[in-house]
C-alpha cells in the first residue's frame, strides 16, 4: 500500500504556515477571552485558593479550552497532572502553554501504553481529585493504590459514567463520590447538541470543501450529539437520513423532519456518513461494498473502532493524504474519504466544540472539584449528577456575560 507524501507536497499545495510562539499564545488567549465564566472563576479563585495544595489528575482532550480549566484549578492552588485522553486530539499550542508558561505537567501521549503505565504514574502522583473521560478510573481500578488518597472525581463523557457503572457491576466500586456531567442540562441540552453540531458541520466543510446543500448525509446514532449534528447539517440544506436501533429515537428524528432508514440503505445512498453512536463496531469491513464512490466517512464518537479502519486500509490499493485530517482510500472500484483517521474528526479536523460552548461544562467541572474537596468525607460514594445549584451558577454567569441581566 503506497502512502502519499506529507500534506504540503500533495497536489502542489504550499506548506502550511508555521505559527510563531507569540501567535500560538495569541490564539489561546482569544479562546480564553471567549470563556467568560471560567475567567470569572479564575478571578475568584486566585485570592481564595479553595484547592490549595490539592493534587488533581485530569484526562481530557488537550485543547485551549481544557487548558483554561487546568489553569483555573492551578489558580485555585491545585497541583495538576494531565493525561491526554486521545493522542490524536492533542493541541501542541495548548501543551506548550501549560508546560512552559504554567508549569503544569502533561504526560506524553502513548497510544501503545496500557492502563498499568498510567496507574503507575497516578500512584506516584497520589491524586486527591480526578477529572476524567474514563482512562483514570480504569487505571485506578487496575491498581487500587493509585486511588489511596482519592477524595472524589468528576466525569465528562458517557464512557466515563459507563466505566463507573462497570466497576460497580464487577464488584470494585469506587469508594468516593463521582459527579457526572453527562446528563447535566448545560451539557446535554446546550453544549453537546449545539457545540458538537456546529463543530461537526464545520469540520466536514473545512476538511473537504464540500457544499452541504443538496447532499445526502447519513447520521448514524440519534442521541444527544446525533440530534445536534442532524439539526445543524439539515439547516445547511442537506438531506439528512438518521439510523438508530431505537424506535423512539427514530420517531424523534422523523418528528424533526429527518428521513429514517436502515443502515444498509443509508450507507448505499449517502454522500457523507457521520457516525455519532459512541459505540464500537458500527461500520465494518462487510459494509464497504455498500458505500458510494467518493463518500466522505467520519466518526465523532468516543471509540476509535466505531469504523473498521484496518479493514478499510486492507481493502485499499493506495492511501493518499488529501488535507489536514482527510485521507483518500483508493479501493479497486471506488474512493472512500476518511475524516480524522476514524477518530473524533470534529477535534482532529477542526478544534472541537467552540470555546463559548466548552466554557459551560468545563466551568462546572471546576466548581464540582471545589465542592468535592470542601465537602470531602460528607458526600455519598458512587455516581451522582452535578449539583443543580452549581449548574444554575454557571448558567447565570453565562447569561450575564451575554448581556442578559436580572
Amino acid at each position: 500500500m503506497a502512502v502519499a507524501p506529507p500534506e504540503e507536497a500533495v497536489a502542489g499545495r504550499p506548506a502550511p504556515a508555521v505559527r510563531t510562539q507569540a501567535a500560538e499564545r495569541a490564539r489561546i488567549k482569544l479562546a480564553w477571552r471567549q470563556m467568560p465564566v471560567m475567567a470569572g472563576l479564575r478571578r475568584r479563585f486566585r485570592p481564595e485558593k479553595p484547592l490549595r495544595d490539592v493534587r488533581i489528575a485530569a484526562a481530557l482532550h488537550i485543547s485551549p479550552e481544557s487548558a483554561h480549566l487546568l489553569v483555573a484549578l492551578k489558580d485555585a492552588g491545585a497541583h495538576i497532572l494531565l493525561h491526554p485522553s486521545n493522542p490524536r486530539t492533542v493541541d501542541a499550542g495548548a501543551v506548550a502553554e501549560l508546560e512552559r508558561h504554567r508549569t503544569i505537567r502533561v504526560l506524553a501521549p502513548d497510544p501503545a501504553a496500557g492502563p498499568d503505565r498510567l496507574a503507575g504514574q497516578l500512584a506516584d502522583f497520589r491524586p486527591q481529585l480526578l477529572i476524567d473521560n474514563s482512562a483514570l478510573l480504569v487505571a485506578c481500578a487496575e491498581r487500587p493504590e493509585s486511588a489511596a488518597e482519592l477524595v472524589g472525581a468528576t466525569v465528562h463523557s458517557r464512557s466515563g459514567t459507563q466505566t463507573v457503572e462497570a466497576l460497580a457491576a464487577a464488584g470494585t466500586p469506587l469508594a468516593v463520590p463521582v459527579l457526572s456531567l453527562v446528563d447535566n442540562p448545560l451539557k446535554n441540552t446546550i453544549e453537546t447538541p449545539m457545540g458538537t453540531g456546529q463543530s461537526t458541520a464545520a469540520a466536514v466543510i473545512g476538511a473537504t470543501g464540500a457544499q452541504l446543500s443538496g447532499k445526502n448525509v447519513a447520521v448514524i446514532g440519534y442521541g444527544t450529539a446525533g440530534r445536534g449534528i442532524a439539526s445543524y447539517i439539515s439547516s445547511l440544506r442537506a438531506r439528512v437520513t438518521v439510523v438508530d436501533t431505537s424506535a423512539v429515537a427514530c420517531l424523534r428524528a422523523a418528528a424533526a423532519g429527518h428521513g429514517i432508514d436502515s443502515l444498509t440503505n443509508a450507507l448505499s445512498n449517502a454522500d457523507i456518513v457521520i457516525v455519532a453512536t459512541g459505540t464500537h463496531g458500527v461500520i465494518g469491513g462487510h459494509d464497504l461494498d455498500l458505500l458510494r464512490d467518493g463518500v466522505v466517512l467520519g466518526n465523532i464518537g468516543h471509540y476509535p473502532d466505531a469504523i473498521d479502519v484496518p479493514a478499510l486500509a486492507a481493502a485499499a490499493k493506495r492511501v493518499l493524504s488529501v488535507s489536514t485530517g482527510l485521507d483518500e482510500y483508493q479501493l479497486p472500484d471506488k474512493s472512500v474519504y476518511l475524516l480524522g483517521g476514524g477518530v473524533q474528526f470534529n477535534h482532529v479536523c477542526g478544534g472541537g466544540n467552540s470555546s463559548e460552548m466548552m466554557d459551560l461544562s468545563l466551568s462546572l467541572h471546576a466548581l464540582c472539584a471545589v465542592r468535592l474537596w470542601e465537602r470531602r468525607g460528607t458526600l455519598p460514594p458512587g455516581l451522582s449528577v452535578a449539583p443543580e445549584e452549581l449548574t444554575e451558577d454557571v448558567a447565570r454567569a453565562k447569561l450575564r456575560a451575554l448581556g442578559y441581566v436580572g
